[in-house]
This record gives C-alpha cells, sequence and structure tokens, in this order.
C-alpha cells in the first residue's frame, strides 16, 4: 500500500490524500474558535463515521466519486492531523 495518494483514483486507498489538510485546517479553526476538545473531536469522530456509512452507499459513491469507503488508515490519519489541528489552534490562542 502506498502512503501518499498520487491521482484522485488513488484517495481512499492511501493513508495522506488532499483532504488531510482540510482536516488539519477545521482542527486548526475548531481550536482557534476555543471550541472544547471534546465537541471537536466528538464532531470529526461523528463525520467520519458518517462517511464511512455514506460511502458504503451508491449514493455516497456517486456523490464522493470514490469507489468505495476510505482505507482505516485515512480515517485514523484524518482524526490525528484534526486533532493535532485543535491543538494548535488552542495553544495559539494561549499565547496572547
Amino acid at each position: 500500500m502506498r502512503l501518499v495518494a498520487r491521482c484522485k483514483s488513488d484517495q481512499n486507498h492511501v493513508a495522506v490524500d488532499p483532504w488531510t489538510a482540510v482536516h488539519l485546517a477545521t482542527g486548526l479553526a475548531a481550536g482557534l474558535m476555543e471550541i472544547s476538545a471534546a465537541r471537536a473531536l466528538g464532531a470529526a469522530l461523528g463525520y467520519e463515521v458518517a462517511e464511512q456509512w455514506f460511502e458504503r452507499s451508491e449514493a455516497g459513491q456517486d456523490f464522493f466519486e470514490v469507489s468505495g469507503p476510505e482505507h482505516p488508515s485515512n480515517v485514523v490519519l484524518d482524526l490525528v492531523v484534526f486533532a493535532a489541528g485543535h491543538w494548535l489552534g488552542r495553544r495559539w490562542n494561549r499565547t496572547g
């Protein structure tokens, strides 16, 4: 298995894809807005669960233009980078 997507058809079969940056930025925004870690991470986890369910349906595959759900490594990495972004946002706010 490759680690990084090199084309759209790889995006659900690797750990890092263009959406990884979006998860980092979303976590950063949540941290900067002082959304609690529990709420932010709960929402991120809820999104990933819903996305896994939706991508298993034909409608979800058409919507996201993919052939199936994300690889588990991608889900875990998305949550990790979201949490890192959240931590960075909260840390930035404490710099006063």
